[in-house]
């Protein structure tokens, strides 16, 4: 009895442990796709900068967890999904606006509200964590540490008409 208790634990942790390396391995997936874009010269600016970020805000999180123990694969995952969602409606929104720039304008400064008031870290190295905020040169006006989570769930929650 006892033997096949064992046998059934070490079964749900080596279970747990590929699923875990799973989501490791996709986000490192994604990553890579952005390094991809980044890189390549044949795309967009605009694109390839925003590759840039996405690219950054994985390594930021991956850099992070390691100083962070309680921070999972399954949370990184989670992360960097909603971090993807996050930036694509924000480009959505900004087109939606067209022409309107008072649009555009409440548009950016939710998403940035949104990104800076949901920290996941709790950085205070602000230079790195605030490299894309106020930087003109990029269209992403984001903390590299943001609960990308709450901050979707913020900007889904706003009325946008």
């Amino acid at each position: 009895m006892k033997k096949t208790l064992l046998t059934l634990m070490l079964l749900c942790a080596c279970a747990i442990s590929a699923h875990a390396q799973q989501i490791y391995n996709e986000v490192m997936r994604m990553q890579k796709e952005f390094k991809a874009i980044k890189y390549d010269k044949d795309k967009p600016m605009t694109e390839r900068k925003t590759a840039s970020f996405k690219w950054d805000v994985i390594e930021y999180m991956l850099y992070k967890a390691k100083e962070d123990t309680t921070f999972t694969e399954k949370q990184l995952g989670i992360e960097t999904y909603a971090m993807t969602e996050f930036v694509n409606l924000y480009f959505k929104r900004l087109s939606e606006a067209g022409n309107n720039k008072s649009k555009k304008e409440i548009a950016v400064v939710r998403f940035k509200n949104a990104s800076l008031n949901n920290a996941l870290f709790g950085d205070l190295d602000y230079e790195l964590c605030h490299a894309y905020v106020n930087n003109a040169n990029f269209m992403t006006p984001f903390s590299l540490d943001t609960d990308w989570v709450k901050a979707l769930a913020e900007i889904r929650s706003k009325s946008w008409d």
